[in-house]
This record gives C-alpha cells, structure tokens and sequence, in this order.
C-alpha cells in the first residue's frame, strides 16, 4: 500500500564528471559500495575518485600513502578512509566514514570492474538447478513480458510458484537496495524441488506497459497472463501453480485465486488482508508510532488523514481529489492552535507542500484502487489451500489486523497462519524495526519464513 509519508526528505547528490580507471577499490557496507578508482603505485598520485553509487555520490578525494598505511579524505563532503594493505597489496582493511556511513570498516579490494552489491544469501553459479531467461507476450493485455523460470534438475514433475512483488516498480528478482529478495526465494525453492516464475513489472526491465497509469487490477491481469504462458509451454508442468505474494502482491495474489481455477495454493506474506481505508489507517499510524512522536502527535495526524482518506474515497473516479482534500485540511486546520500545528509539522507554509503531494498521488488511478479495496470481494471465493505470514515487527502490513481479516473471510478449509517474532516487512530479523533500517541490514529473507514456504507447498502437492 501507499504510504502517506509524515516527513518528506530530500537527498543532496553530488555529482561530478570524472572518469573511471582501470584499477579500482572496491568494498562494502551494508547497502553501500565504496569505490576508489585509480591507481595507488602511481609516482604522481595526489588524488583518486571515490565513488559511491547508491548514494549518486562522485567526487574527487586526497590520498596519502605512508609504508603500508593508505588513507584519503575530502573535507568539503566529509569523506575520510584511514586502512592498511594486507600482505599482497591486493585489500585495503580500514574505517571509512561520512555522514550517511559513520565509522564503517570496511575492506577495499583490488579489482579491474565494478562489482554489483552481494550478500550473502544471494546465490552463486553453478546452479544445482535450471535458469531460464525469456520473453513472452500477453494474448489479452498485449504486454511484452521479460521472465526468469527456475525449475528443479531433473525433475518432470514438479509444483511451480508464480512470485509478486509488492508495492512500487520492481525488477524480477524484487531488488532493494541491492538485496534480491526473489532471487533468494527462487534459490531456495528450487533446492526443495519448487519452481517458480518471477516477472519485470510494466515498464521496467524487459516487460513493456505503462506503469504509471496501472492498478493493483491491471497487475493481477499480468499474473493472468503468466498462468497462461506456463499452461501453454509443454515443457512447463503446470498441473500445480500456486502464487506467492508480497504486500500489495498478496493482495493481487487473493484476486486472482479468487477467479482463476488454475490456482492450486496460495501464499501471502505481508499481504493486505482488510480494506484500503482500514490499511492506510493500520499503515499510517503504526509508521508514525515508529518514529516516537507523542500519542498526541499521532492522534492529531490521524484525525487528519482519516478525513482525507474517507474525502479521496468519496471523490468520484473522474474528478479530481485535489479541491475536496484542500477543503477539508482548510477546515481541519482552523479548528487547531498553532502549537498543534507546529507539532504536527504543518506551519510555515509546510502544509501547502502536504497538500501538494498528497493529492499528487490522491489523484493516480493505483490509489483509487487500493483505497476501494475490499476483502470481501475476494476472500470468500478462495477455497484453496492458503497460507498467511507476518512479521510481528511489520509497521506496513500490522501483523494481527490483517491475518484475523483474512481468517474472517477466507473459505478454505486449508489455512496456516503464521506471525514471525522479531521480522520486518521484508522478512529480516530487525533491530529497531524502522523502515530507514532495511538498507542496514544484510539479511536478505529469514531463513525461517524460506523453509516454512517451502514446506507447505511441497506437503500440498504431496496430497
């Protein structure tokens, strides 16, 4: 779901034009790589580039090498490396820091290319099983579609899980902050003798389609399109397709199931289980909560947005939001002080940007969607075999609302739910549990939540 952001903050990006060496160093930390480019034997070396990508962060830096020592600094920017060569002279182990990566050690190793990010859960070729990449078209959205199907070896019989990603536009393998999150999944089914399927959103990667302009419907109706490639590829078993869902993909996963025969199994993690005015209040709150504003604070905002969201629910599809949302904040805020307004971060002409963005994105076909979406519509229909996931530290899909919506309307006679303790919306084992956190951990997806999937599909397709 969209989240209606408290604080809106802005990135300053440092961009200069400089051109890459053949020799670089490169290291990591968390989310980040750290990229010195050049060579550190020159006779006439004074400064190198040090280039960060996930930051869009190039810039010049002095260097200055003592024996074995090696350390370089920019002061105008706040970058600063003090390390050491190892015995070869082919890593440089030392602390990095600046203000987005704070005394970080890190080792900085000799290499002639830049190297994407890599974790740890991220597989490595060989495979112990087969990887197809391939295009195929959609008969009724008449979409191109760029795909990644990973079967098991040998095996001509096998169940075959169908992955969608969540809210956003994403690559096949669900890439965050550099972390695969699909591609893990992928991994490890395959290994337990699971195939799946993972798809480019619209617009993105090798699938066409216009993103923008879509809905969580429009979605489900590609998930319809990849039922159909699979059902008509002889060399596919698709006798047992299931689909698993993240988030706003396992709301599009109950659509679907809802609807089409083909679907064996269902699995939602972090899927949206109540209404879109219930979620976005579920979502707003928690997230605010998360950031230790008072009770006060969080009340007096949502009293805010829960009147915004019910004026956007009530705004006819053809009209735009835009002059009811201004109404009603109008009215809101005259009923408040300014001390209240101050606290809540709309004076000083900051609730005209609010207004701005909000009804920015009020106004997109995908939010009117999501807002109208009722569980109702849904659930009753699925009498599959069903399985539900949380993490008890969600602060985008609340756990226990949403797994007892789902147990509320769900007709299967097959269902496991499961709240994971200490997990994030992204499935890792979080320390303060914040959004701004994900890129700061090197978890991928916890292994507990990948052996449990996998588990219940293959004791479905036993039966």
């Amino acid at each position: 779901m969209k989240i209606v952001n408290f604080l809106y903050l802005s990135i300053l990006v440092l961009c200069c034009q400089i051109g890459f060496s053949q020799t670089i160093w490169q290291g990591q930390y968390h989310s980040y790589r750290i990229i010195l480019s050049g060579d550190l034997n020159s006779k006439n070396l004074d400064s190198l580039l040090l280039n960060i990508p996930e930051l869009e962060t190039k810039t010049k830096v002095a260097v200055k090498i003592v024996s074995d020592s090696v350390s370089f600094k920019n002061e105008m920017y706040g970058f600063s490396f003090k390390g050491k060569y190892n015995e070869d002279k082919t890593a440089l182990k030392g602390i990095f820091n600046n203000y987005s990566i704070p005394n970080a050690a890190v080792i900085l190793n000799k290499q002639t290319s830049a190297e994407p990010l890599f974790f740890a859960q991220h597989p490595q070729k060989p495979y112990p099983y087969e990887v197809k990449d391939f295009t195929f078209s959609g008969k009724n959205t008449k979409l191109t579609y760029g795909a990644t199907l990973t079967t098991p070896k040998n095996k001509k019989k096998y169940p075959l899980a169908i992955l969608i990603s969540g809210t956003g536009q994403h690559d096949r393998n669900y890439t965050f902050m550099g972390r695969e999150s699909f591609t893990v999944l992928a991994d490890y089914l395959a290994r337990n003798g699971i195939a799946s399927l993972r798809v480019d959103d619209r617009g993105f990667g090798k699938t066409t389609g216009d993103f923008e302009n879509a809905t969580t419907g429009d979605f489900a109706d590609d998930i319809e399109e990849e039922i159909a490639y699979l059902k008509s590829d002889k060399n596919v078993d698709a006798s047992h397709i299931g689909l698993i869902g993240h988030s706003e993909g396992g709301m599009i996963a109950s659509i679907v199931s809802s609807r089409n025969k083909d679907v064996k199994f269902m699995i939602s993690l972090s899927g949206v289980g109540v209404s879109g005015l219930e979620m976005l209040n579920l979502q707003n709150t928690a997230i605010l909560k998360s950031y230790n504003f008072t009770d006060e604070v969080v009340g007096k905002q949502m009293e805010l947005y829960n009147i915004l969201f019910k004026a956007v629910y009530d705004t006819k599809d053809d009209e735009s939001a835009k002059p009811v949302i201004e109404e009603k904040m109008k009215i809101w805020m005259q009923k408040q002080d300014s001390v209240i307004l101050k606290k809540v971060q709309l004076w000083d002409g900051r609730d005209q940007t609010f207004l701005y963005r909000y009804s920015k994105d009020a106004d997109r076909k995908w939010y009117r969607y999501t807002i109208h979406y009722n569980p109702e519509d849904y659930l009753p229909k699925i009498t599959i075999p069903v399985m539900i996931a949380n993490g008890d530290k969600d602060i985008q899909v609340p756990a226990v609302e949403n797994i007892n919506s789902f147990k509320k309307y769900l007709k299967t006679k097959d269902l496991t739910t499961t709240i994971y303790p200490g997990l994030n919306h992204m499935y890792q084992h979080c320390i303060t549990c914040k959004q701004s956190e994900v890129k700061e951990l090197d978890e991928v997806f916890a292994p507990e939540v990948l052996d449990d999937i996998s588990k219940w599909i293959l004791a479905r397709y036993k039966k």
